[in-house]
C-alpha cells in the first residue's frame, strides 16, 4: 500500500470521487469484461450451471426477466471471494473453457481491486473521522460482492436507486448512459471513462457516518445503441461489519424518490434502520 491518500473532498460536494484507473487494475478489468462476455455467449444451460439455483441466493449466474413497467431484462453473476472454491468446483461441470477462464478472471480483479479499495476508506477515515474504518474494511475483502451485469436491451436498463450496502467501486461499463443525482437535484452524466472511474457512498456507510456522507442515486438510461445492442458492466459493492441493516419492511428503498437520504435529519434516517442479528 502506497503511503499517500486519497483525496475525497469530493464526497462533499459530487457525492463521489473521480479516480484515474491504476493501469494494472484496468488491465485486470479489462480482462474480466472480455471473458464475463465470453461467459455470456454459452449457452443458457451451460451458464446455469454457475447458478446458485435461484434469485433469492445472489450467488453465481442469475437471469432476470421480470414484468411491470420498471421491469429490466437481464443477465448477471454475483461472486464473492468465499464462493471461489465452490465456482472452481462447479466449473468443471462446464465443457467449454471459457467458464473457468471468467471464474480467475474474477479472482484476479478481486485481488487487483484491494489496494483501490483500501486507499478510498483510508481517505474517508481520516477526512470524516470514522475510526477503524480502514480495517473494517480491509478485513471485510472475502465479502465483497462483484457484480456482472448484461442487460439485453429495452427502453430502461436500471431505475434511480441507491445501493444498500458499504460503498460501490464502478468498474467498467461497454457503454455510456450512467447518471447520478446531484445535490443539486439534477441529474448528470458520471464521469466514467477508459481511463477514470468513480467510488461512491451506499446506505450504509451513511449510516455508519451518521450522515455525514451520504447514498449516492444513480441510473442508466439507455442510448440507440443499447435500445438494441444491450449493455455490459461490472461494479464491486464493498462491505463492511456494521451493526445495522437498511430495514426493507419500513419502507422499500425502490420507493422512496431520488435523493430524499441527502437532507435527511439523522434521526429520521437512522429509524430505516434494524440491528443485525
Amino acid at each position: 500500500m502506497k503511503d499517500c491518500i486519497m483525496n475525497v473532498d469530493t464526497l462533499k460536494t459530487l457525492g463521489f470521487v473521480p479516480v484515474a484507473y491504476p493501469v494494472p487494475l484496468r488491465e485486470r478489468v479489462l480482462a474480466a469484461m472480455a471473458s464475463w462476455q465470453g461467459f455470456c455467449a454459452l449457452p443458457e444451460p451451460e451458464k446455469r450451471k454457475l447458478s446458485g439455483g435461484d434469485r433469492l441466493k445472489d450467488f453465481g449466474y442469475m437471469f432476470r426477466n421480470d414484468a411491470g413497467a420498471t421491469a429490466d431484462r437481464k443477465e448477471l453473476f454475483h461472486v464473492v471471494r468465499t464462493n471461489m472454491g465452490e465456482f472452481r468446483r462447479m466449473v468443471r461441470e462446464v465443457s467449454d473453457p471459457r467458464a473457468g477462464e471468467f471464474i480467475e478472471a474474477i479472482n484476479a480483479l478481486i485481488e487487483a481491486s484491494a489496494p483501490l479499495v483500501v486507499e478510498f476508506a483510508r481517505g474517508v477515515e481520516r477526512e470524516f473521522g470514522l475510526s477503524g474504518f480502514a480495517d473494517e474494511v480491509s478485513g471485510s475483502q472475502d465479502n465483497w460482492t462483484f457484480r456482472y451485469l448484461h442487460y439485453f436491451g429495452g427502453d430502461m436498463l436500471a431505475n434511480a436507486h441507491a445501493d444498500r450496502g458499504g460503498f460501490t467501486l464502478h468498474l467498467h461499463e461497454s457503454h455510456p448512459g450512467g447518471e447520478y443525482f446531484g445535490f443539486d437535484r439534477a441529474w448528470h452524466p458520471w464521469p466514467v471513462s477508459d481511463t477514470q472511474t468513480i467510488i461512491f457512498p451506499s446506505m450504509a456507510l451513511q449510516h455508519r457516518s451518521h450522515n455525514a456522507l451520504k447514498a449516492l442515486w444513480h441510473r442508466v438510461l439507455p442510448t440507440e445503441e443499447t435500445r438494441t445492442a444491450g449493455r455490459y458492466s461490472m461494479v464491486g459493492f464493498i462491505d463492511f461489519p456494521h451493526s445495522f441493516r437498511y430495514n426493507d419492511a419500513v419502507k422499500r428503498l425502490q420507493d422512496f424518490p431520488p435523493g430524499f437520504n441527502y437532507d435527511m435529519p439523522w434521526d429520521e434516517f437512522h429509524s430505516l434502520f434494524v440491528p443485525r442479528v
